[in-house]
């Protein structure tokens, strides 16, 4: 009888990686699978390395750190919702710049108005996205809060998504204003001690702590 060929242990990492993903891209923290695969510390980091220079994987840092699969990056990265005033969309486009390493690295796909096609019905597009996120980045500046649409119709869904636990809200405070006495103030928002992006010396400093944050939180989500 012929024998079975045995399997490689590259092919044991993918299949373990496959099986606890359902073939999406999801990261995994290193400890979790290593554990999974029974595996010594040594064949695990040298098998990753290996498959990571093929470029079969992909790695997120985070505690730990976090591997995915690379041939299925579009298909389970985090959903990021962004809700802003049409005032700051400058600012917006500068935040997305720094958001694309992450979407780079397979961890998140970010969305806003502005992807909406020809043809779509505006309101309900926005309501569905906001509803099936991951997370939710208020971009918050006296327009945001001043914007009925924004604070009265999106704020108040996002409330209800992290109340219900379905959705991580974070306000990134994007130019000065009494947000802490809202009920946005309950909140930990970004960038660091809640300094609004435009108050920083370095915009792209405030805006690449921003990233971070959101990295951060991803992976935190991941790995649960």
């Amino acid at each position: 009888m012929k024998k079975r060929n045995r399997r490689s242990y590259s092919e044991i990492f993918l299949e373990k990686l496959k099986q606890l993903s359902g073939g999406k891209q999801r990261l995994f923290g290193n400890k979790r699978l290593r554990a999974t695969l029974h595996w010594d510390q040594f064949r695990y980091n040298r098998i990753k390395s290996e498959l990571l220079q093929d470029g079969r994987i992909v790695v997120g840092r985070g505690k730990g750190g976090s591997v995915g699969l690379a041939d299925a990056a579009r298909h389970g990265a985090l959903t990021v919702f962004i809700a802003y005033s049409h005032v700051d969309e400058h600012l917006k486009n500068e935040l997305l710049k720094h958001l694309e390493p992450l979407k780079k690295l397979g961890l998140i796909d970010a969305w806003h108005d502005q992807k909406l096609k020809a043809g779509d019905e505006w309101d309900k597009s926005i309501s569905k996205h906001l509803g099936t996120s991951n997370i939710i980045m208020l971009l918050v500046s006296i327009d945001f809060i001043n914007s009925k649409y924004c604070y009265d119709v999106e704020f108040v869904q996002a409330l209800a998504l992290h109340e219900a636990g379905d959705a991580t809200v974070i306000p990134v405070i994007l130019r000065a204003c009494l947000w802490q006495e809202s009920p946005l103030g309950k909140f930990q928002a970004v960038p660091k001690d809640g300094k609004a992006v435009t108050s920083w010396n370095d915009r792209d400093e405030a805006l690449m702590n921003v990233a971070e944050s959101i990295k951060h939180v991803a992976d935190h989500i991941l790995e649960k």
